[in-house]
């Protein structure tokens, strides 16, 4: 791969942005073993020379910074002051008056929910199935 360019990271909506034999490896790994760790992701992306952009991750690190500025924002109970939209843009809740954007906000606050709800219940359900094994277990000691 010396001579090959470098697999880069970003590229079009939609398309992959892993090579195959790295996706590949990784799912296997985590099928053999159930669980992987970000250590050994990143050691295996490394091997398949994946990299990014430095501009982009740099923009990407401030847009993260700023992100944690504007969430750290709360009122008296702890609700965020802050919110941003689907579009990148970020309202004071309490002064915005366009009703679309309130509904986009609450949209994608309600899609995050339900999706917490459904890898919650997962988990929860998969603890039942491991307290009913050791209850089960126990009762033949």
């Amino acid at each position: 791969m010396s001579g090959e360019r470098p697999v880069r990271t970003t590229g079009p909506p939609g398309r992959r942005l892993l090579p195959p034999e790295a996706e590949a490896e990784i799912l296997a790994r985590l099928f053999v073993q159930m669980h992987i760790s970000s250590e050994e992701i990143v050691e295996i992306l490394r091997r398949h020379d994946v990299s990014g952009d430095i501009d982009a991750l740099q923009d990407g690190y401030r847009k993260r910074l700023g992100q944690r500025l504007l969430a750290s924002l709360r009122d008296e109970n702890g609700g965020r002051e802050v919110l941003s939209t689907n579009g990148g843009d970020y309202v004071v809740v309490e002064c915005c008056n366009d009703r679309r954007q309130l509904q986009a906000i609450r949209h994608r606050i309600q899609g995050q929910m339900n999706g917490l709800d459904m890898s919650a219940a997962k988990v929860q359900g998969r603890i039942r199935v491991l307290e009913r094994f050791i209850a089960r277990f126990r009762k033949k000691e």
